[in-house]
């Protein structure tokens, strides 16, 4: 038996929460009908009839969950900025984001081997590993890395022997955990004007989110052809560390409690993610913040600089999915999660903030809501303002 891409065997608990995920990219996609590209507008014209609408609908349903699927394994992509954001595959300040790109390929001490690497044999055992087909001559060499400690990217050039094949990627083994990563092959148009890179050339990036890598780490990426697999291993090191804040936990009032349990600054954006905990007095209030039949919630996020940002300005940036081989890490997946535990009542919610990039003082979460819209009917919005707050940080 052949070693296939089995979602139900890489991720054999996928969270109920991911509905949620979909049910937002739904949302986004129905109401930007009018970005749609004219190849999906076809998909939708096709056979009109008196259920052409219904049809439509049902269109966008699967065209957005082809979408999320894309976020978050790259198997729908398309680089279309410049520069060092090209590479990253988020905005980045071109001058500053130089400093984190590494161009002397002497150092990233690349390595080749056939199949599998290590942690792909102790996730998915030695039965599954030993059905993989290796395949040992050279067929990527990486010739540049950006990693500022929330993006990990790198471009590579395809070897001799590599030029035969179409390449493929979408995982990127770390010490003990395996990434889903986005990665292209660069196209004319892409590389035009651009030094270092020629058409043909291959792209991948990850947004490593809230994840804690040390300051030098060996990345394993899994190249596909066909049906055999190969390990090109390559060092990446980092010498301007991101912020990392300190997790502060704020009672904002009776029955109610909130905290910032991570906030990481990175050239390249911000992770964040944050808790609301309700005791059974204020169900009532988790309760119409959670009324997921009509409601998609967000985060606005109001810093000490001045800037104000949006979980739903970017809410198809996300963390990666990882797996490990005791667990798996769907926050990417799932941005916002509700649950109950010990009689208490939650809301998480994760984010990633493109330009959010400098190191702040104070931080005000405020959570809203927006009423999902059918089509050519607006969005509303409403502020849970009882549930805001503020967190103070040294400076």
């Amino acid at each position: 038996m052949s070693e296939k891409r089995n979602w139900d065997q890489d991720f054999p608990k996928t969270p109920e929460s991911f509905k949620l995920a979909l049910k937002q990219q739904v949302e986004k996609e129905m109401a930007n009908e009018n970005d749609r590209s004219e190849d999906i507008k076809k998909m939708v014209e096709i056979n009109p009839s008196n259920t052409k609408k219904k049809r439509r609908k049902w269109v966008k349903i699967a065209v957005a969950a082809v979408a999320l699927i894309g976020l978050m394994s790259g198997g729908v992509y398309a680089v279309t900025k410049s520069g060092v954001s090209a590479l990253v595959g988020r905005e980045v300040n071109e001058a500053k984001g130089e400093s984190y790109l590494t161009t002397d390929m002497s150092t990233f001490n690349q390595t080749v081997i056939p199949g599998w690497p290590q942690t792909m044999i102790d996730i998915f055992g030695e039965e599954r590993a030993a059905e993989v087909k290796g395949i040992s001559e050279p067929l990527l060499t990486i010739t540049q890395v950006y990693y500022d400690g929330l993006s990990l990217a790198f471009y590579a050039r395809p070897t001799k022997a590599g030029r035969k094949y179409e390449l493929g990627a979408d995982r990127l083994v770390i010490g003990d955990a395996v990434y889903m990563i986005h990665f292209n092959r660069l196209s004319e148009e892409y590389v035009e004007g651009k030094e270092g890179i020629e058409a043909g050339d291959y792209v991948g990036n990850v947004q490593l989110g809230g994840r804690d890598l040390p300051d030098l780490f060996t990345a394993e990426l899994i190249l596909e052809v066909g049906e055999m697999r190969q390990t090109v291993s390559f060092d990446v090191q980092i010498d301007q560390k991101p912020i990392i804040k300190p997790s502060k936990t704020i009672t904002i009032s009776d029955g109610v409690q909130a905290s910032v349990d991570a906030l990481k600054i990175a050239e390249s954006g911000a992770y964040i993610h944050v808790t609301w905990e309700f005791r059974e007095s204020q169900k009532a209030l988790y309760d119409e913040m959670t009324n997921e039949e009509s409601l998609i919630l967000f985060m606005a996020l109001d810093d000490s600089n001045g800037n104000h940002f949006t979980t739903e300005e970017n809410m198809d940036d996300r963390q990666t999915i990882v797996n490990t081989v005791d667990s798996s890490d769907w926050s990417g997946a799932e941005p916002i999660k509700y649950y109950e535990a010990d009689g208490k009542y939650y809301v998480e919610m994760y984010g990633l903030i493109n330009g959010m990039n400098e190191n702040l003082s104070s931080l005000t979460v405020t959570p809203y809501a927006r009423t999902g819209a059918e089509e050519g009917v607006p969005h509303e919005y409403k502020n849970f303002d009882a549930t805001a707050f503020t967190v103070e940080y040294d400076e």
